[in-house]
This record gives structure tokens, sequence and C-alpha cells, in this order.
């Protein structure tokens, strides 16, 4: 698990698009789809459901992501540090 995958996983739980998040962080989409995907195979748990309308979160990934939003936020704060 990459401090870029979890920003990855957030982007894109905002978002509700793998689509707009690559576009936001300059990659392509199969760049933050394999980066999403490596990180649920990690997780041994779906994070997002996908479909041709964009991403929905499952129960796991919802909860999974607040402690994602938990890391990156510590994360912040010691590079202000």
């Amino acid at each position: 698990m990459t401090l870029q995958q979890l920003i990855y996983a957030i982007s894109t739980a905002d978002e509700k698009s793998i689509n707009k998040t690559a576009q936001k962080f300059f990659v392509s989409q199969p760049a933050i789809s394999d980066a999403i995907k490596e990180l649920e195979d990690e997780l041994g748990f779906f994070i997002f459901e996908r479909s041709n309308r964009g991403v929905t979160t499952t129960a796991e990934g919802a909860d999974f992501i607040v402690y994602a939003r938990q890391v990156i936020a510590q994360y912040d704060l010691l590079k202000e540090r």
C-alpha cells in the first residue's frame, strides 16, 4: 500500500470517477485503475463498484476511505513540519 494509491482512492471516491481522477493527476486512466486494483488485491476487498456511469464505494470501501483520509491528513502534517 502506497500513499499514492491512497490519494488516488480518495480522489476517486470524491470524484466518483476514475477518469476524472486521472485527469486531475495528469496520468492515464489505466494507471489509476491499476493502482486501485493493486490496492484492492492487497486489502482483499473491493473499494469501488464500477459501472459505465462511474464508481461508487462499497460498504467496506467507504470505511477504508475514512481511514485513508486520516493517513493522508497525518502525512500532510508531517510535510508541513
